[in-house]
C-alpha cells in the first residue's frame, strides 16, 4: 500500500450561516479522523457525528464527536488486529476499548447519559488481504476502487448519501429550534433496531457492518472518504466515482477540496441541496496498492 494523497479540511459548524463557508475551519480540526499504516496495508476514514445533545460529555475535548473520532483512529493505530483475526471480530474488540476510554473519560455516568448525547461515527477501514481489499463499514464512508484494468467498484453504501439528502430535505427549512429537535430524535435511534447502525458505544452495532472484499492487483487505486468530501458527487453531481478518482489522481485532492468549497460558498438555497451546513468537514485519502 503506498499513500499518494490525504486532506482532511474542517467544515462549519451546525447552524451556521451560508458565508460561514468561505471560512470554514477558523483553526478547528474537526470531527472527522483518517489513519493509516502503509508497511501493514491498513487505512480507514473516520466521520465523527455532529454534536446535537444538550450536554456536552467529554468538555476537553473540540466536541464529543471529535473525541469519539479520535478516540477510534487511536484505537485503530494501537490495537492492530491479530493474524487470522476476523474484522467483525476485530472491530468489536477495538469499539468494546472506545467504551472503556468512555467510561474513564465522561464527566457523567454513561448509563445515565440520554442517547441523543452519546457519540457516534461513520467509518470505513480496509486492510489489504492477499490479492485483494477487505473493508468494514457502517455509515456513509465510501471507497472507490478503480483497478488498472476493468470496472470501478464501490465499498460502502452509495445509497446513503442520496437518502440523507432527502431527508434533510423535508426538515432544513424549519426554524433552528425544530431541526435541533428532529435531529436530536433521530440520533436517539442510532443502533437500535427500529433505527440505523453506526460506530458508537454499543459493540453489537458491530455485528452490523457491511463487510465486502475486492479484487485489487498492484496498481489498483483506492479513495476513501468520508461524505462532506463525497459532497462532490452527491448532492453536487460534480464527477462520477470514475471521474472523481481518476481527477484526484491526477490533478491531487486539495484541487478537489478547492473546487467543493467553491459550489458549498456559491450554492444560494441549502434546502435544494439538503444539507444542515454550509460546508461538512470533508477528508479523503488516495492510495495505491
Amino acid at each position: 500500500m503506498r499513500i499518494l494523497d490525504q486532506i482532511a479540511a474542517p467544515g462549519v459548524k451546525l447552524d451556521a450561516s451560508p458565508d460561514a463557508a468561505r471560512r470554514a475551519g477558523g483553526g478547528r480540526r474537526g470531527d472527522d479522523r483518517f489513519g493509516y499504516d502503509a508497511s501493514a496495508g491498513r487505512a480507514w476514514v473516520i466521520d465523527g457525528a455532529t454534536d446535537v445533545g444538550d450536554v456536552r460529555l467529554f468538555p476537553h475535548a473540540e466536541s464529543d464527536a471529535a473525541w469519539y473520532a479520535e478516540t477510534l483512529s487511536r484505537a485503530f493505530i494501537d490495537a492492530p488486529p491479530k493474524d487470522g483475526e476476523a474484522s467483525e471480530r476485530y472491530l468489536g474488540r477495538v469499539v468494546a476499548a472506545v467504551v472503556d476510554r468512555a467510561r474513564a473519560d465522561c464527566r457523567f455516568d454513561l448509563d445515565e447519559v440520554p442517547r441523543a448525547s452519546l457519540p457516534t461515527a461513520a467509518a470505513l477501514w480496509l486492510r489489504r488481504v492477499d490479492a485483494g481489499i477487505e473493508a468494514a463499514s457502517l455509515g456513509d464512508c465510501l471507497a472507490l476502487v478503480q483497478p488498472v484494468s476493468g470496472d470501478l467498484v464501490v465499498l460502502g453504501d452509495a445509497g446513503k448519501a442520496d437518502e440523507e439528502t432527502e431527508r434533510v430535505r423535508e426538515v432544513v427549512s424549519r426554524p433552528p429550534a425544530e431541526r435541533r429537535k428532529w435531529l436530536q430524535a433521530t440520533r436517539a435511534l442510532h443502533n437500535t433496531e427500529t433505527g440505523y447502525w453506526v460506530f458508537g458505544l454499543q459493540p453489537e452495532a458491530v455485528a452490523r457492518c457491511r463487510i465486502e472484499r475486492v479484487a485489487a492487483p498492484a496498481g489498483t487505486r483506492v479513495l476513501m472518504m468520508t461524505d462532506g468530501f463525497y459532497r462532490l458527487v452527491s448532492p453536487f453531481r460534480l464527477y462520477t466515482h470514475e471521474a472523481l478518482i481518476a481527477r484526484a489522481a491526477e490533478a491531487g485532492l486539495g484541487v478537489l477540496l478547492d473546487e467543493l468549497r467553491r459550489k458549498e460558498a456559491a450554492a444560494a438555497d441549502d434546502p435544494s441541496f439538503g444539507r444542515f451546513k454550509a460546508s461538512d468537514d470533508a477528508t479523503a485519502l488516495l492510495i495505491e496498492m
